[in-house]
């Protein structure tokens, strides 16, 4: 088969053959063989075969009979020549009538001999999908009532087809499932209290401190705000907090802080005037609402800066030190409260393996476990074991198993004539979890499961619109709306501070919220997409109105965030958001290949291929062009035929938004003008946003982009009918993300899997079976020698 990378390779000009656009033969097979050897076939032959691509007659064979031996190329093949990526810079272009002549002719062909099947059966993800590290710190969360801090146990997830909870790109060696086991001995360690558990002591050296800097063997507060430690709590209770802290002294008054945890306790004001060779030793006593990893800090509450009144002298600039902190509790009795007691207590009165039964069937997901089921868990330690002690372990091996950790879909019923069977309810109220909540099912969903036949599919449209106005559907908002518009590289990214010198924590905070409550406010407020392409609004607080130059929120809310108008900039949509301008920006300047290629990639759904080794970047100027302008020194960096092809389409897109700094703060640029792939010209980026909104591309892009999300694989072109019916099912005037969802989880690749028949279903049924029949872990084994509830080592 034709690779996708071959078709979107960049090819080298070379002359256009002599044939005419339109052969004496009128048929549609006669349109594409001349349009193939006339501007295809001089590259793409037998002897060059310029990026391993052949479209010569010998390889393509006879049309229409080419497109049904390779559907999928020819589709691809289709969609570049459509949208004048193909033929490639340098070319002789091809005509509109005979560029839409050819797409014409190989829409129809891939329409025809039942290759567009119109309900074709969905394909099964690559491999058996788990659940990622924030999955599973809000399954935690949400069935046991317990903070727990995944990233500190669970490896990384690693991002494929652009998000990381795909299965194709997901894996789990042994020394993985070590650190699974560990956290859910961790887990287990906090949920079941044990008695006669005496006090811990745990203390976070700086380098383990979130704070605004580290250096000088401290965590570093430079501004009011809290610096914050992660301490494995065993239950809820009263703790001794305490650190050691110093500051840069400035003004009337000492750095002057509170301790405070979590959703608990924060003590009164504590003055710290300590320097750095004589700190100052701090406590209090507090209380702790919940266990888990629980996040303890030192609130910094007094800054303090004057800047400097002549040159060689020190801004005045009061920050906050801290060295260390420490834990010590929980102080008393075991505390008789929360799940951990309640499920104690209930495997006291009942036996331990009824206990774990209702347990068992909202972690593993699975309505039809019974006590036989628990006897492996309960068979962890002896019976004359404490019962707490036996508890505890069982829980251990309840969240260790392989049908905790990987999402496990069998499906129920006879397949259909195309060898698809229905998922079971309780297998699309999973899905619907960890696609609108990134979690499981919590017991009210899992209980919707068994009262209601999600699987019908007005039944889960409306399903999930209600979870979407719950306030978990925020992971949808975050998960999917970070990773869609390339977001998570803002957390490590910083200006040049010579550049931008008042780039501040602040601003950085705003850049990186906007989009997410603009897409939140989308939901809730039913916009349409189209406001994302081109809209006059968005929200924000008032540092970032201030950047924007624009008024502050009228009404704000609680957080200080709320609806302002773009409608004097020239900002429009998420063309215009900050937080997008400055994540595809150098440390030091703009950079309109990142940002072009942002367009190409998340709003038109068309991303160029990765540069060749070694020119994926301008660099310094060669000799003889110190004295070009930028866009100058890019022109001539498309004179390389290496480079042509992909930076002809990108960089004219990313001169249109040079009217935003790198930090995405609004500047006078005496040339914002730019082209789209198809040529048609803009000046700035309200007239790209005009014509992104009139090309139309983008909502098929974004849905698209949410169906890669919902079904946690990438897309085949069997899922291109699904894509095109749920555009189709859109209101084109007022789509919605909310219409986008619903629609998506309606379909069959959402609510059906390929029975297991197929021969290539075989390692997907090996794991599936692995899953299902893995033994939980030895009585006699531990993952760690640590306490349960202590972090590994890394």
């Amino acid at each position: 088969m034709i690779a996708l990378a071959l078709l979107l390779a960049p090819a080298a000009p070379a002359p256009a053959a002599p044939q005419a656009d339109a052969p004496a033969d009128p048929s549609p097979g006669a349109h594409v063989r001349a349009f193939l050897d006339r501007h295809c076939v001089a590259c793409h032959n037998a002897e060059s075969a310029s990026a391993g691509l052949r479209l010569d007659p010998d390889a393509t064979g006879a049309f229409p009979g080419a497109v049904a031996a390779d559907p999928e190329a020819w589709d691809y093949l289709r969609e570049r020549v459509e949208w004048e990526e193909m033929p490639p810079a340098g070319e002789a272009p091809p005509g509109d009538d005979a560029r839409a002549s050819f797409v014409a002719a190989i829409a129809a062909a891939l329409e025809g001999d039942g290759l567009a099947d119109p309900a074709p059966a969905p394909l099964p993800p690559a491999g058996l999908r788990r659940l990622t590290r924030n999955e599973y710190e809000r399954a935690v969360r949400d069935l046991f009532g317990a903070r727990f801090r995944a990233h500190r146990y669970l490896p990384e997830d690693a991002v494929g087809h652009g998000f990381d909870h795909v299965g194709a790109a997901q894996s789990l060696s042994e020394a993985d499932f070590v650190r699974y086991l560990r956290a859910a001995e961790s887990v287990a360690g906090r949920v079941v209290p044990v008695e006669g558990e005496g006090p811990r002591t745990k203390r976070i050296e700086a380098g383990a401190i979130e704070a605004r800097g580290h250096h000088s063997g401290a965590a570093w507060q430079y501004s009011r705000g809290t610096a914050w430690a992660v301490a494995p709590l065993p239950r809820a209770g009263e703790y001794v907090v305490r650190a050691r802290a110093f500051g840069t002294q400035a003004g009337p008054d000492p750095v002057r802080v509170v301790l405070e945890i979590e959703g608990g306790g924060r003590s009164a004001p504590i003055d710290v005037p300590g320097t750095r060779d004589d700190p100052t030793d701090i406590e209090a006593e507090l209380v702790a609402s919940a266990g888990g990893d629980v996040r303890v800090g030192v609130r910094f509450i007094n800054d303090y800066y004057v800047a400097a009144e002549s040159e060689g002298e020190r801004a005045q600039d009061r920050n906050l030190a801290v060295a260390w902190i420490e834990v010590e509790g929980p102080a008393g009795p075991v505390t008789r409260d929360g799940f951990g007691a309640a499920l104690l207590d209930d495997a006291r009165e009942r036996g331990l393996t009824a206990a774990l039964v209702p347990v068992a069937r909202l972690a593993w997901r699975d309505p039809g476990l019974g006590e036989a089921d628990m006897v492996r868990l309960a068979e962890l330690t002896g019976p004359d074991e404490p019962m707490d002690a036996r508890l505890r372990t069982a829980v251990t091996g309840l969240l260790a198993s392989p049908r905790f950790v990987f999402k496990v879909e069998e499906g129920a019923g006879p397949p259909d004539a195309r060898g698809a069977v229905a998922l079971t309810s309780h297998e699309v109220a999973t899905r619907l979890a960890g696609f609108l909540w990134s979690t499981v099912p919590d017991a009210e969903l899992f209980a919707r499961a068994s009262e209601t036949d999600l699987t019908d599919p007005a039944i889960a449209a409306a399903l999930a619109s209600e979870m979407l106005d719950d306030p978990r559907a925020d992971a949808f908002v975050r998960g999917f709306g970070e990773q869609w518009l390339q977001l998570r590289a803002l957390r490590g990214k910083r200006p040049d501070r010579d550049a931008f010198p008042g780039f501040d924590q602040g601003l950085r905070d705003a850049l990186a919220e906007e989009p997410i409550r603009v897409l939140a406010d989308s939901i809730r407020a039913d916009r349409s997409l189209w406001d994302l392409v081109d809209g006059r609004e968005t929200v924000a607080n008032a540092r970032l109105a201030a950047h924007y130059g624009v008024t502050p929120p009228a009404e704000p809310d609680p957080d200080g965030w709320g609806r302002v108008s773009l409608a004097e900039t020239p900002r429009r949509g998420l063309l215009g958001s900050a937080g997008v301008l400055f994540v595809t920006s150098e440390a030091t300047r703009t950079s309109p290949v990142r940002r072009g290629r942002w367009v190409l990639d998340v709003l038109l759904g068309a991303p160029p291929p990765p540069p060749p080794p070694g020119v994926d970047s301008l660099g310094e100027p060669a000799e003889g062009d110190e004295n070009l302008s930028f866009r100058e020194r890019l022109e001539r960096h498309r004179d390389d035929p290496d480079c042509a092809s992909c930076h002809s389409r990108m960089d004219p897109i990313g001169f249109g938004l040079e009217s935003f700094d790198a930090i995405g703060a609004p500047r006078e640029v005496e040339d914002d003008a730019g082209t789209l792939p198809d040529g048609r010209s803009f000046d700035g980026p309200v007239e790209l946003a005009e014509l992104l909104r009139g090309e139309g591309r983008f909502i098929e892009a974004f849905v698209e982009r949410l169906l890669v999300y919902a079904l946690g694989r990438g897309l085949e072109r069997s899922d291109r009918p699904v894509v095109r019916a749920v555009v189709a099912g859109l209101d084109p005037d007022h789509p919605t993300i909310r219409d986008a969802v619903t629609a998506i989880v309606a379909t069959d690749p959402f609510l059906r899997i390929p029975a297991r028949t197929s021969p290539r279903d075989g390692d997907h049924d090996a794991a599936r079976d692995a899953a299902r029949d893995a033994p939980t872990p030895d009585a006699g084994g531990s993952a760690s020698d640590a306490p349960a509830g202590d972090p590994p080592r890394r």
